[in-house]
């Protein structure tokens, strides 16, 4: 009868120590998972990427340096000292006053003098048949040759001449007035002007001069004074 209970209490202790076992157990697994969790990197969030990184004092400097050297070779520092290097200055009004006006001359046409200009000598005249002056230059050339302007100038008149022909009269500045003879088929009007080399018209005849051949036919005056227009190429 002894024996029973003692059995009993002998197995409850068994018991007891049991549970106690197993919550210690329990327990040492609870904390080693968690210090696990805590001593475990790859549970640390990586801010590896979120760090901006440094550039040491060296590295800045240099870098600086370089950016400074590009600045100075690529950009000028006065812009409007290179533009007026590369492109001309523009001629003030004084300056484009200062310069001579150079005028140009064109033979009217081109051929043999045929009669050559003289104011106070004689010359024989086919036609009538005798010795007179001659203020004038005759070109000989073909009928129908184009007659250019001597120079620059304005048309004061064309009209019909019983000695000459139809005659343009040019005045062509500084006081030199240029009648072109015998003309056919004119090209200009009074008060047209003309550039030098410019047509306008072609040889005819010439009555005071009909047993000629074929010629252009040229006074001039400067001034009022009988000049020759060969005087401008010389």
């Amino acid at each position: 009868m002894t024996y029973e209970p003692y059995s009993q209490k002998k197995k409850g202790n068994y018991v007891f120590y049991i549970i106690i076992i197993i919550a210690l157990l329990l327990i040492a697994v609870v904390a080693w998972i968690g210090l696990s969790n805590m001593s475990d990197p790859a549970a640390d969030p990586d801010t590896s990427m979120n760090e901006t990184p440094n550039l040491d004092d060296d590295n800045s400097q240099e870098y600086e340096s370089n950016d400074s050297s590009y600045n100075d070779n690529s950009i000028p520092s006065k812009p409007d000292d290179i533009i007026s290097e590369v492109m001309p200055s523009t001629p003030t009004d004084d300056t484009v006053k200062d310069e001579p006006y150079t005028k140009s001359y064109t033979m009217p046409i081109n051929g043999e003098i045929l009669k050559d200009f003289s104011a106070d000598t004689l010359q024989f005249s086919q036609t009538f048949g005798d010795m007179r002056l001659h203020a004038a230059v005759d070109i000989a050339c073909k009928e129908g040759t184009f007659i250019s302007a001597l120079t620059d100038g304005k048309v004061l008149s064309v009209e019909e001449s019983a000695a000459l022909g139809n005659v343009i009269t040019i005045d062509h500045g500084d006081g030199l007035i240029v009648k072109y003879a015998c003309v056919k088929d004119s090209k200009v009007k009074a008060g047209a002007t003309v550039k030098s080399g410019d047509l306008i018209g072609k040889v005819g005849t010439i009555p005071n001069e009909s047993s000629d051949q074929p010629h252009l036919h040229i006074e001039a005056t400067k001034t009022n004074k009988p000049i020759s227009i060969l005087d401008f190429f010389k």
